[in-house]
């Protein structure tokens, strides 16, 4: 069945924010996300592909499996496909799911019961390149939470779900928060607030193996703001040997939960 204009015009106007969080939905672009949502239980209400799809192996599989869990399909045309599109070659498939959160009360249960616990606390990180790769960064490394600031680009922004390559349904994530009341809580519950600045005194090397951290991450435009140093046990910083200016957020977010990982998984 083709698809109907009000449906592709759904998907057009889904790009906008504004429109999809009045409406709770979100896009989901190719077979490895759509795959990745459908494993992860999240509700995908359709699914649209063009011929370009049917051309693929094992596509006619695919397309059954979705069925079988009664998610309707409908036939795009490739110029309408291309208007929707946020990828310079689509792989013909697109879908539209519903949004998903996780409760605050829910993922400090998780934690608290935890003897090592690892949150990143993300202040104005606007490039959805950027979070998408934290995301996949946070997932190597087995994080517990992505804290994201309400300055913060959007979770369910195409261009970062498709950054995230999946990761975005394997770790725990609450946006658009007030980013200091939750590093006041966490550090009433006994975590060691730790935000990351080229300016700091502590080299993240010499931290002590403390039982449950927050890594708090800013902008490389800004840095971290001040009220959220004020509240940190300590600056730390990852020193440097060359002659770069400075490193892009999701690297360095990779280095210190790189180290973190291997002094909590491999004791």
């Amino acid at each position: 069945m083709k698809i109907s204009k009000h449906k592709f015009s759904q998907l057009q106007l889904l790009k906008n924010k504004k429109y999809r969080y009045r409406t709770g939905l979100f896009i989901l672009e190719g077979e490895r996300l759509i795959k990745d949502a459908v494993k992860f239980g999240a509700e995908i209400l359709y699914v649209a592909h063009s011929e370009r799809f049917l051309k693929g192996q094992q596509s006619q599989e695919f397309l059954n499996h979705l069925k079988n869990r009664k998610i309707e399909i409908y036939e795009i045309g490739e110029s309408e496909l291309e208007r929707v599109s946020e990828v310079e070659t689509s792989q013909g498939i697109i879908a539209v799911a519903k949004m998903f959160e996780y409760s605050w009360e829910d993922v400090i249960k998780n934690v608290k019961q935890k003897k090592y616990a690892t949150v990143v606390a993300l202040d104005e990180i606007s490039d959805p390149g950027n979070l998408g790769a934290i995301f996949r960064v946070c997932d190597w490394f087995k994080s517990d939470l992505i804290l994201i600031s309400d300055m913060s680009v959007d979770v369910f922004n195409p261009k970062t779900l498709r950054a995230t390559m999946g990761s975005v349904f394997n770790v725990p994530f609450l946006q658009n928060v007030d980013l200091k009341n939750y590093l006041v809580e966490l550090k009433n519950l006994g975590f060691k607030i730790f935000s990351t600045s080229p300016s700091g005194k502590v080299d993240f090397h010499d931290l002590k193996d403390e039982d449950k951290v927050v890594f708090v991450f800013g902008s490389e435009a800004h840095g971290i703001r001040n009220e959220f140093l004020k509240i940190s046990d300590a600056v730390i910083k990852i020193r440097k040997f060359g002659k770069a200016e400075s490193l892009n957020v999701a690297v360095s977010t990779g280095i210190i939960l790189s180290e973190r990982a291997y002094s909590i998984f491999e004791r």
